[in-house]
């Protein structure tokens, strides 16, 4: 952390005039006394990131290697699990006000020592309000081994290409296929268009939604379900009721778990009491985030039946999981095609958001923020400046604030290279074919949540929200993303000095001047 960090946490009531990162947070967890709950995953900082970018899951919580096998529901190369100690269930937080290290120490049951180690804190006397944090639990309570789907069926992709969501949820005459109602564009949606949307925005796969809505409430068969199965269709009663909540909780949950362990190395998984148990160390990202949405609303003792009744739902539906596998979500050796920094040449603009969730804190942290330096500071007009195409593509999504930018050309956000463009006005319509540096739109607070005026900028690979900091990291004219926590981190480029996400207008420090 730099001397610059610790003076702009110092006045962070000045600061939110110009904050400009996603707001976007997530519920905190049941505690009990043994295990207090933390926020789900670390809320922006301003600390600043390494010098340089880190691998795939972070260094500091390697002690020793779990290694996967395959069984016959999962990929033939299934992707590696975290490279974490067998007995460490690790979890996400952050630094409240009003705390100190020892304090969360104390409070999770965990050496302070290996709080400090895990969090790749370099000094533990000056911690900022923010500093994420990696909270060791040492546990020899695991969740069961057994795998339920591959990877390629939790997310939004290829697999999807040929399924026919409506003519499914028809034929199965439950309740979801009774449903009308006036969505959020104020069109009429049916229930398969509730689930579409929220498959299409969080990137998670529909079949396993309804397979969770089955097994939670019997939606997708049954139509007239009974007691709190006809306001919970997914079984979430620990959440509010109706279709709609319900399934952008569950989305969100499967992402947490699917990208917790697939980039991140988070291992834990948290039960409605409070209490946690550690993934099993061979498990994939996929069978994980049906755990994690699961554990939600059972005890320790009660996970395997509901692990049990999700997988009979889903055969039932669907047959053999195993059937679905198209195959690895992140290809050995995929390379991202060239893509440009988004905004014209002989602009500057400045990073002031890192490695965050693509939509929502759940998902895989593929987005980054920018702000054009002319954008007014505070508030949410739109900026002059315009966001440009980074490839080029067609337009595959428009709606309030957001387009997603196909760069296959066929048409489909579940295949090849996508890129989203959020927090934007004056989009272009979906079916338009994009030149290189053709506008997109300017930078506002319009689509999801913002504090202030900015783009959010990401990328998916069929389907998967690729880390901007990860194994496959965003590339944009040479500058390479890179961060540990949320929010945090930068862009490197060969020869040039790091540039840090800080909510600031600093061009030494965050700006990125594209090249004429």
């Amino acid at each position: 952390m730099n001397l610059r960090s610790i003076f702009v946490l110092a006045a962070v009531g000045m600061l939110l005039i110009s904050v400009s990162a996603c707001n976007q947070e997530e519920p905190v967890a049941a505690v009990d006394a043994a295990a207090p709950a933390v926020t789900a995953s670390p809320t922006p900082t301003q600390t600043a990131a390494p010098t340089h970018p880190p691998t795939a899951t972070p260094t500091k919580v390697a002690t020793a290697t779990a290694t996967p096998s395959p069984t016959a529901t999962v990929p033939t190369e299934p992707t590696p699990g975290p490279t974490v100690a067998p007995d460490l269930a690790l979890e996400f937080s952050s630094l409240k006000q009003g705390q100190y290290l020892g304090y969360v120490a104390q409070r999770y049951g965990v050496s302070l020592d290996e709080l400090v180690q895990f969090s790749g804190i370099e000094n533990p006397d000056v911690v900022p309000i923010g500093q994420g944090l990696i909270i060791p639990y040492h546990t020899d309570r695991y969740t069961p081994s057994e795998a339920l789907l591959p990877d390629s069926e939790l997310v939004y992709g290829q697999g999807y290409v040929d399924f026919d969501l409506q003519a499914f949820v028809d034929e199965q005459g439950g309740r979801l296929s009774q449903v009308s109602m006036t969505g959020l564009d104020g069109e009429q949606w049916s229930g398969a268009d509730v689930v579409e949307r929220v498959a299409a925005r969080y990137s998670v796969g529909p079949r396993v939604l309804l397979a969770l809505m089955e097994a939670g409430s019997g939606w997708v068969t049954d139509p007239d379900p009974q007691g709190n199965a006809a306001g919970y269709p997914l079984g979430h009663t620990n959440g509010g009721p109706g279709l709609l909540p319900q399934l952008e909780w569950a989305a969100n949950e499967l992402n947490h778990g699917f990208y917790g362990w697939l980039d991140r190395g988070e291992t834990a998984i948290r039960f409605e009491d409070g209490t946690l148990a550690r993934g099993a160390p061979g498990l994939n990202p996929g069978t994980v985030a049906v755990q994690r949405t699961l554990a939600a609303d059972a005890t320790y003792s009660q996970l395997p039946a509901k692990l049990s009744a999700f997988d009979e739902a889903y055969r039932r539906l669907f047959g053999d999981p195993a059937n679905m596998d198209a195959g690895p979500v992140l290809p050995a050796g995929l390379q991202q095609p060239e893509l440009h920094l988004p905004w014209k040449p002989g602009e500057w603009w400045h990073l002031t958001g890192g490695p965050h969730g693509g939509w929502v804190s759940g998902s895989g942290w593929a987005a980054l923020d920018f702000v054009p330096e002319d954008a007014v500071i505070g508030g949410c007009i739109p900026a002059d400046s315009w966001a440009v195409a980074a490839a080029p593509g067609v337009v595959v999504r428009s709606l309030p604030g957001e387009i997603l930018l196909d760069l296959d050309g066929d048409g489909d956000m579940r295949t090849g290279w996508v890129l989203q463009y959020l927090h934007i006005v004056d989009q272009p319509a979906v079916g338009t074919v994009l030149a290189q540096d053709d506008p997109v739109g300017r930078p506002s607070c319009e689509g999801g949540a913002a504090e202030t005026t900015h783009l959010h900028f990401s990328r998916r690979y069929n389907g998967l929200w690729v880390d901007a900091g990860g194994q496959v990291p965003m590339v944009l004219d040479g500058w390479t993303g890179f961060g540990s926590f949320e929010y945090e981190g930068g862009m490197t480029k060969p020869g040039a000095p790091d540039r840090q996400a800080e909510h600031s207008r600093d061009r030494a420090v965050n700006g990125l001047l594209r090249e004429e």
